[in-house]
Order: C-alpha cells, then sequence, then structure tokens
C-alpha cells in the first residue's frame, strides 16, 4: 500500500479581479515553502474565475491540505476531480507550479467541471493533462 497520495480539485474563486494578482502572489508565497516542507508537489491554475490543482504527496499532508483549502473563503462550489493513492508523482520538481489566467484554461476548466459528473475518467485524465503543460 501506498503512502502517496493525490487529490485534484476545481473551485469557483470568490476573489476580486482587481484583487486576484495580489491573491495569488500571496497564495503562492505561502504555499511553496509550506508545500516542500511538507513534502507536498503539485500544480496550480487560476482561470480568472476557477482554481484548478493538483496536490500530491504523504496521504496526511494531503488530508491537512484539502481540510485547509475547504475552508479558505477563496474558494467556492469546490469540486474533487480525483482524490486517492497513486504510485508516482506527476510534479515531483514543483512544490507548487503556477500558472497564470488564460482564456484557453478558463474553458478547459469550464469543460472539465461540467464534465466531472458524467465523465470522471476523463475529467481527471484532462485535467492532469492541463496541469501537466503547463507546468512543464
Amino acid at each position: 500500500m501506498s503512502d502517496l497520495a493525490c487529490w485534484m480539485y476545481i473551485s469557483r474563486a470568490t476573489i476580486l479581479r482587481e484583487d486576484a494578482d495580489q491573491a495569488i502572489d500571496a497564495i503562492v508565497a505561502v504555499s511553496r515553502p509550506r508545500n516542500a516542507a511538507l513534502q507536498i508537489t503539485g500544480a496550480l491554475v487560476f482561470s480568472g474565475d476557477s482554481f484548478a490543482q493538483a496536490i500530491e504527496g504523504p496521504a496526511e499532508a494531503v488530508a491537512e491540505l484539502r481540510a485547509l483549502i475547504a475552508r479558505d473563503m477563496r474558494h467556492a462550489e469546490l469540486m474533487t476531480v480525483a482524490d486517492g493513492e497513486q504510485s508516482s508523482r506527476d510534479f515531483a520538481s514543483w512544490s507548487l507550479a503556477y500558472s497564470g489566467t488564460a482564456h484557453f484554461v478558463a474553458r478547459e476548466i469550464e469543460r472539465i467541471r461540467a464534465a466531472i459528473h458524467s465523465e470522471p475518467y476523463h475529467s481527471q485524465r484532462d485535467l492532469r493533462r492541463l496541469l501537466g503543460e503547463l507546468s512543464s
């Protein structure tokens, strides 16, 4: 049994557009050193309206971050795309890869969000692919 867990989610951002750059900079500044200390790797995308993130690492650390994000008022409509164990890291060299806003990213996140319940496997695959492309 592996202790490497992964959680991927999409959420609606509640931050005001005029505050977005400052809010995202703060998230990244806090998350990178915390994630490194917790042996967490992953990728974060902010589309202007939504967050999409993959978090991978020790199961207890992933659960801790998941609880923090669930309580974070900057997130609403939190939807899990993938949750469970995995055999290897997809973002091994990133304590937090971050990609800023882009119209393409916003459209892709919305497409994935719409398909989460009807096509969970494809949603997971597509979000992992999107985050991987943006963090490479």
